[in-house]
């Protein structure tokens, strides 16, 4: 309950700035729109680009996917790193009786759900309009299935987010750490193309690491190309790549702290 009420009042604070975060959400919309483009231009003539990869099928995948992006992908890390540890104001955080991780999950969490919103009106108008190119799923049981994988990715991405943060324990720049992990993001995660029209060796790679479990395989969930079986599957490699990072996180967050002074770093 306290940290419900901690959650209330952070949203206090982020619809004080909902036009900015406005901008924000429409900034992150280009690119699923140029991708549109650009494939309405590879699909002249052709009824699909792969195998049951059609135009339509392609379309939603970039509709969804910005949807999951501003609601899933935490941008918790530039908070963490620069007000927090090279800043100095960790030192709040430490003085209350609250767990950090479980302060800035409430402190971040507000952000993706208003981006959400946006998302979600944005892809209600697109169906109207739009509504022979969008596909989703019309299994009530997937689509319950697919909200359990995409609470599971959130978690992965903000955890991860966090560690990403953690690292200005031991570096006073951490831009270069930051756009790495971007390009990671966008190669590995599907932000540029579905995995599966990406060339073998790199679709292998992707599919073995955790950034896929948090953007790509809510999309393809949330299409409906998951049998329920599947997606037992996913959200039991969710849970163990969440494992993982977890510890990571927890591994660092005890030795970090450690390093740490009341005046930053």
């Amino acid at each position: 309950m306290r940290y419900f009420r901690i959650m209330l009042l952070h949203f206090q604070h982020i619809f004080e700035h909902r036009s900015r975060s406005f901008v924000w959400f429409l900034v992150s919309l280009f690119s699923p729109l140029l991708f549109i483009l650009f494939w309405s231009g590879a699909f002249q003539g052709r009824s699909e680009i792969a195998p049951s990869w059609t135009f339509s099928r392609m379309t939603s995948y970039y509709f969804l996917l910005t949807i999951v992006g501003a609601t899933l992908m935490a941008h918790i890390e530039d908070d963490v790193s620069r007000y927090d540890i090279r800043e100095g104001g960790l030192v709040k955080y430490l003085m209350k009786p609250f767990s950090y991780y479980w302060m800035k999950f409430f402190e971040e969490i507000h952000y993706r759900l208003l981006q959400g919103f946006y998302a979600i009106i944005i892809f209600s108008i697109f169906t109207l309009f739009l509504g022979e190119f969008v596909v989703i799923t019309d299994n009530f049981v997937i689509f319950m299935l697919s909200l359990v994988v995409a609470v599971m990715a959130y978690f992965l991405s903000f955890t991860f987010k966090m560690i990403i943060g953690l690292v200005a324990f031991w570096t006073t720049d951490i831009m270069g750490i930051y756009h790495l992990t971007d390009i990671i993001l966008l190669i590995f995660a599907g932000y540029i193309v579905p995995i599966e029209l990406l060339s073998s060796p790199i679709a292998t790679i992707a599919h073995a690491l955790p950034f896929a479990y948090m953007i790509y395989y809510p999309v393809i969930a949330f299409q409906g190309r998951f049998g329920i079986s599947d997606l037992f599957s996913v959200i039991f490699m969710q849970m163990i790549w969440l494992s993982v990072i977890f510890l990571i996180y927890r591994l660092m967050w005890k030795r970090g702290i450690r390093r740490f002074t009341g005046i930053g770093q």
